[in-house]
């Protein structure tokens, strides 16, 4: 008997451990552990941004409105996708979005009255900012100017969190980066290397 209660104590702690994902060593890992929780992903840029009052005292919604550039999942390339946020979030001002803001997307598919949010908190709205240029290049226009992704927050949910240096910057200026490049500890990565890694796992995803 004491045999058996033993192994009924220890198998849901088993289950446990295999339903719990293992620490992400990589932020390719990251990145793929938060797509796999993310019900909508898309790069866009915010276009408008506007505050609802709450009924009864009750804290308001803000609503952010995407044009979504490439769309990955849960929404259209060039249509309008609007984010609901609770209010409370904005608290004290904090500016969560601003109008004309790119960014790469990973949020929790809608819940009750519409409302969600990035997956991991911040950390599934990922800054998008244009590539640095070479001093030659630098008459060029900031639209032809290769976007990339700022890791950095995504690179703070890896077990050992590495350090940035400006040494660890992938371009993609000289050359096309692989999905290796972009699983490194860079922590900046050029957007078409990162949508098309969280492309190939949606299409892996049964």
């Amino acid at each position: 008997m004491l045999a058996i209660s033993a192994l009924q104590l220890a198998m849901p702690a088993a289950l446990r451990a295999q339903a719990a994902p293992p620490a992400p060593q990589t932020i390719e890992d990251a990145l793929h552990q938060m797509s796999d929780s993310a019900g909508a992903i898309f790069t866009g840029e915010v276009i408008a941004i506007r505050q609802r009052a709450g009924d009864n005292g009750a804290s308001g919604v803000v609503e952010i409105d995407f044009r979504v550039d490439d769309a990955i999942r849960g929404c259209t390339t060039g249509a309008t996708y609007t984010l609901r946020e609770w209010a409370g979030l904005w608290a004290a001002n904090d500016a969560r979005y601003r109008v004309g803001q790119r960014l790469l997307m990973l949020l929790h598919a809608p819940g009750v009255g519409g409302m969600s949010s990035p997956v991991g908190g911040a950390d599934g709205a990922i800054p998008l900012r244009a590539a640095a240029v070479a001093p030659l290049a630098a008459s060029a226009s900031a639209a032809s100017s290769p976007l990339i992704a700022d890791l950095r927050w995504v690179g703070t949910r890896l077990e050992r969190s590495v350090a940035y240096t400006s040494s660890q910057v992938v371009t993609g200026t000289s050359q096309q980066p692989s999905l290796a490049d972009a699983s490194t500890a860079a922590q900046q990565a050029p957007v078409t290397v990162v949508v098309q890694m969280l492309r190939s796992w949606q299409q892996a995803t049964p």
